[in-house]
């Protein structure tokens, strides 16, 4: 028997010419409950859980781990910071396409397939011989992962009552935000005592609970009622994002920092070529009869506010976990073990939060949650900066403290307002357009700080003020972020009686 009802209300979405009806149909759309909800709706929310965390962990678990890579495999120190790059950035060009097919296949078709491809791809990497199968591997474990976050997302809203659905996403990204963080600790503690494999290798055992978890508890597989899928849709966002990405990023640490290499030209063909698909995919979304994604979701101003907000919080979020695993590296002195246990501060503020900000945001909505959260993630990003220029790792743990309280206030609230303002035909599409987000926002956030950092350098500053540079220009950004939540719309809170 499944775990929820059948989707509800299933209908065909919009034309072009049809848009504006479609927009002001993005509505809340619930399920029906009985008064004694299924409580294999808790084995669900574990297997997602797991699932998300494993794709959190791997953003940030190379981090500490890459100089022993780079060690055995022979790779530059460039080609050592591919080993995330090629991650994100595969993350950013298919989360789209990956919310999609979630939506044609079913989510938990797609989310018990994409665990399975991401546990193979993870032993495909702990095996690699050298550093093409690695990013062969790191590829398909991104490619899996698009198939599987946003049909976890969705999975959430759609197994918990409104009432229940900011607690429920609070624990969901809540926990897997700490396993972001503490990526850096356990790629140090595994390289240090075990190998930089079994950094890999650890995926496996939650790959098989989650998949395990999901099997007994067998929740809905709702499937939009259009199967369409936009080929050349999918094709242009795919090439056009990660050609945007590379041109920024450059071959070395030194291009990272040049921005006038843009105007070489091979950097302008790269650059010019991917501005070009992106503008082509984002006109044939406008005109197509069926697009990938429907760009009339942003007539919306919540979930343009949510969606915004998730990816200037990923954009600080993932240089910052860099630039400190870095820091503590190379600036600190700290072996791989402390230099992870360097970023536990941001940890704890987040696994503890996140749940409370998810039922702040059941009895009051997103807006009062979001000015609080992104006010406190500035302060606590400004204060790192502070400190990393000061060489005080006191000062930088309590900025890291700030921003693990923030950051539970923004994400958690944020994904459930969004998701739970959409029907169940359009929550996978929706679902990879705010994971598409986040990871644009990351890979940016990443090629933004190596070239804060870069030019820092060349104008005589050392590694300490360099980086301090990079994070304080981080909270400039997230500072934007005060003002998307400032001028968010009210609503009704979702109070649950």
């Amino acid at each position: 028997m499944p775990l929820s009802s059948p989707a509800l209300g299933a209908s065909r979405f919009p034309t072009a010419t049809s848009s504006a009806r479609y927009a002001s149909s993005v509505s809340t759309i619930e399920p029906s409950r009985s008064a004694h909800p299924d409580p294999r709706r808790w084995l669900v929310l574990f297997a997602l859980t797991g699932s998300l965390s494993m794709i959190f962990v791997d953003m940030t678990v190379t981090a500490v781990a890459g100089p022993s890579i780079g060690a055995t495999l022979g790779m530059t120190e460039h080609g050592v910071s591919w080993i995330i790059s090629s991650y994100l950035v595969t993350l950013a060009a298919l989360m789209a396409i990956g919310g999609r097919l979630g939506d044609i296949l079913g989510k938990r078709n797609a989310f018990l397939g994409g665990v399975a491809m991401f546990a193979a791809a993870s032993v495909l990497c702990a095996m690699a011989p050298d550093a093409a199968t690695l990013y062969a591997g790191r590829i398909l474990q991104a490619i899996a992962a698009c198939l599987m976050q946003p049909a976890s997302a969705a999975l959430v809203i759609e197994n918990f009552a409104p009432g229940e659905r900011g607690k429920a996403m609070g624990i969901y990204i809540g926990i897997s935000m700490s396993f972001f963080a503490l990526g850096p600790v356990i790629g140090g503690v595994l390289t240090q005592h075990a190998g930089w494999r079994w950094v890999f290798y650890v995926n496996i055992p939650i790959a098989l609970a989650a998949i395990a978890l999901a099997l007994i508890a067998r929740p809905a597989n709702r499937r939009s009622a259009d199967r369409s899928f936009d080929i050349p849709s999918a094709l242009l966002i795919a090439t056009g994002l990660p050609l945007v990405i590379f041109a920024l990023q450059g071959n070395s640490k030194e291009e990272a920092s040049n921005m006038l290499r843009l105007l070489e030209p091979k950097y302008l063909v790269m650059l010019g070529g991917g501005v070009m698909l992106t503008a082509i995919f984002v006109m044939r979304q406008l005109s197509a009869r069926k697009p990938l994604i429907h760009l009339a979701l942003f007539a919306d101003r919540r979930l343009r506010a949510n969606v915004l907000l998730i990816a200037i919080m990923q954009f600080a979020m993932a240089s910052l976990i860099v630039q400190g695993s870095i820091y503590a590296k190379d600036v600190l002195l700290y072996d791989p073990q402390t230099a992870g246990m360097a970023l536990m501060p941001m940890l704890v503020p987040v696994v503890f939060v996140a749940r409370s900000a998810g039922k702040m945001y059941d009895r009051h909505g997103v807006r009062p949650v979001a000015r609080l959260g992104t006010l406190v993630a500035t302060l606590g990003i400004a204060t790192w900066g502070a400190g990393s220029i000061a060489v005080s790792y006191p000062i930088i743990a309590t900025g890291m403290v700030l921003l693990g309280l923030g950051v539970a206030f923004i994400m958690s609230p944020a994904n459930t307002d969004t998701l739970s303002s959409v029907s169940d035909d359009a929550r996978g599409q929706v679902s990879g357009l705010m994971q598409t987000a986040r990871q644009v926002g990351g890979a940016f956030g990443v090629a933004f700080s190596a070239f804060v950092t870069g030019i820092a350098s060349a104008n005589g500053a050392n590694l300490a003020t360099s980086i301090g540079a990079a994070i304080l220009a981080s909270s400039a950004v997230s500072a934007l972020g005060i003002v998307v939540a400032l001028r968010m719309p009210a609503h009704a809170a979702r109070t649950h009686h």
